[in-house]
């Protein structure tokens, strides 16, 4: 938070949120299937999508999220927003713009401007349902197709009253409207539906019991970090991705290994220390801090984007310092590396530098998209005309630069994902060396042990050897003496 009124509603929330009133989304069960490699993915809304008022929105948040998770697959998540715009106008810019050929998959979240406008909900879903008409016509099969529900009108928090204690927005009764219908009318078009509206509803009504200031909106329309945040959330809840953190890893008090998504090898424990070969199919997340507020907000999300490392059988009140490579991680307590500690968002991870760099492509890429986006804004509104010949050298300007920056992106994810560090855990006021030369005699006794284990193994078989020797000698005795008397 950048400012002390947002501070002091962000620690409000988590106060909130930490007395238990977290809340789920509807959508408890996969409900859609995630995007995998090769994707093309268009979100088609309006400015609550198109963003111009924020570095970057939720469409990007989830670019982020499948860039840890999945950093070896290549999905282009393609914002096709447009500030102002109702269901209608989406219909009219389909086959106007460029930048919705060649989807596969598709996320659509309108009806805001609608609802601000009292349009009915006849009109609203007969809109909707030629809107996914157009799409299942270029390719899409209707199962890849996820509408949202609009976000709630906040028109109770303390912003949305003027001075003579007037609400300045009282659309939420007609989005509950286009609710009612929503459900049934989906079903009967074949697509995957997220309501997610009551969910946020009953959350803004919690933390504004609190503070009628609290909002998850910037002025009672449009979410703010946090509620882009949610929304990114609720998407990947929908696609069963919240069930599982990126990565796991888990080391016993015998050393023995249990990872999801890790792999950790050549592993020593012992009473300085821990020492193995880390690699992991994920990477940390992006934008560190912010996810680090975010799931202090919202305790639902803090599984989904970790990365926990477990590690028993030391010492509970002694601290020991954590290293990945060359990089200090921390100094942590014996007991809290017991519970486990989250590598996905320590700012010293060798790994960090690489997704922050992708958290800034990903703003560039935002304000790229939004520049093109701007021109169809301008042509809907009637601000502007353009010749199809200029539509066309604004489409390729975008791609080319909206395909160098995902390039650069992937190609950071990649390089990293091989990555294998040495991760060491050593007890505080010990050295590397001390380490190394427990190990190195922990290895020596056991190899001793395994020496002298081999020995009596070979003792035993040479004594069982002798005794099946006499007994075959003296069973020949026996038969000789008894066929010569």
């Amino acid at each position: 938070m950048k400012n002390p009124k947002s501070l002091v509603q962000f620690l409000l929330l988590c106060t909130c949120l930490c007395l238990g009133m977290g809340m789920k989304a509807e959508a408890s069960e996969e409900i859609y299937p995630r995007f995998e490699d090769g994707d093309i993915v268009g979100f088609i809304g309006d400015s609550i999508t198109h963003v111009v008022y924020r570095p970057l929105g939720y469409v990007e948040i989830l670019e982020q999220y499948y860039l840890s998770r999945f950093p070896e697959e290549h999905i282009e998540f393609r914002n096709l927003g447009a500030e102002g715009h109702r269901t209608c106008d989406m219909l009219n810019l389909y086959d106007a713009d460029p930048a919705f050929r060649g989807l596969n998959k598709a996320v659509i979240m309108l009806g805001t401007n609608e609802a601000i406008l009292q349009n009915s909900a006849e009109e609203y879903t007969a809109n909707l349902e030629a809107l996914i008409g157009k799409l299942t016509a270029g390719g899409i099969d209707s199962s890849d197709i996820l509408l949202l529900s609009p976000p709630i009108c906040d028109q109770y928090c303390a912003m949305n009253y003027d001075g003579n204690g007037n609400m300045r927005w009282t659309y939420e009764d007609k989005l509950l409207e286009y609710l009612e219908v929503l459900d049934a009318k989906t079903k009967q078009w074949g697509v995957a539906y997220l309501n997610y509206h009551g969910d946020m509803a009953a959350l803004t009504e919690q933390i504004q019991q609190e503070d009628k200031r609290n909002t998850l909106t910037t002025d009672c329309i449009h979410p703010n970090a946090t509620g882009h945040r949610l929304l990114a959330y609720y998407i990947l809840q929908a696609q069963g991705l919240d069930a599982e953190p990126l990565s796991e890893l888990s080391v016993s008090k015998q050393g023995e290994v249990q990872a999801l998504r890790e792999e950790l090898t050549d592993v020593y424990l012992g009473e300085i220390g821990m020492t193995g070969l880390l690699h992991s199919e994920a990477l940390p997340i992006a934008a560190a801090q912010e996810v680090k507020d975010f799931q202090a907000f919202y305790r639902e999300a803090a599984r989904m984007y970790g990365k926990p490392f477990v590690v028993e059988g030391l010492q509970e009140t002694c601290s020991y310092n954590v290293f990945l490579g060359e990089n200090l991680l921390g100094l942590f307590q014996g007991k809290e590396l017991g519970e486990g500690i989250d590598l996905a968002t320590i700012d010293t991870h060798p790994q960090q530098a690489a997704m922050e760099r992708v958290h800034t492509l990903s703003k560039q890429r935002h304000q790229n998209t939004v520049s093109y986006r701007n021109m169809w804004v301008d042509i809907t509104m009637q601000r502007a005309t353009y010749t199809q010949e200029q539509i066309l050298a604004r489409f390729q300007a975008w791609q080319a630069t909206d395909q160098a920056l995902q390039q650069e992106m992937w190609q950071l994810v990649r390089d990293r994902v091989d990555d294998t560090f040495t991760v060491t855990i050593l007890k505080e006021g010990y050295s590397l060396a001390d380490l190394e030369q427990e190990k190195a005699q922990a290895l020596e006794r056991a190899r001793e042990e395994e020496l002298a284990k081999r020995q009596a193994v070979t003792q035993a078989r040479e004594k069982c050897e002798e005794q099946a020797r006499r007994v075959a000698e003296a069973l020949c005795s026996l038969l000789t003496w008894n066929f010569h008397p």
